[in-house]
């Protein structure tokens, strides 16, 4: 057992700084990529803050229209409720008085009834 440990002891001895070596030259390609990687997102972020600022101007473009919209809406609003009031009102007259419509109308029609065009046969001196 000791020649074994004697024998991976010179092994190791002449592995272990081939193996430190290939480590060190895994860890310099990682960080090479990784300052790879740093740069691209650098870039990539100040492309996104001119994106942002377009984005920005864009809105601020919209704005105006979306208050003309906002201040019709409105007005929309208002004419609806006046509408309403205005039905209401009406609605509210025609039940209090609706005596005095009922025979409004009953005049309107018999004043109707009694002004009778002549027809054609009595204009051409028929019957």
């Amino acid at each position: 057992m000791d020649d074994l440990v004697l024998a991976l002891n010179s092994v190791c001895e002449q592995f272990l700084p081939i193996l430190g070596c290939a480590v060190l030259i895994a860890l310099f390609i990682v960080f090479i990529k990784l300052i790879g990687l740093l740069k691209t997102v650098n870039e990539t972020l100040l492309k996104s803050h001119k994106t942002i600022g377009l984005v920005d101007q864009s809105i601020e473009k919209i704005q105006q229209p979306l208050d003309t919209v906002v201040k019709v809406s409105g007005t929309v609003d208002k004419a609806h409720d006046a509408t309403l009031k205005a039905v209401d009102s009406a609605k509210e007259y025609v039940v209090k008085n609706v005596e005095i419509v009922k025979d409004k109308l009953e005049t309107m029609r018999t004043k109707k009834e009694e002004v009778k065009e002549p027809s054609p046969e009595d204009i051409i001196g028929g019957k």
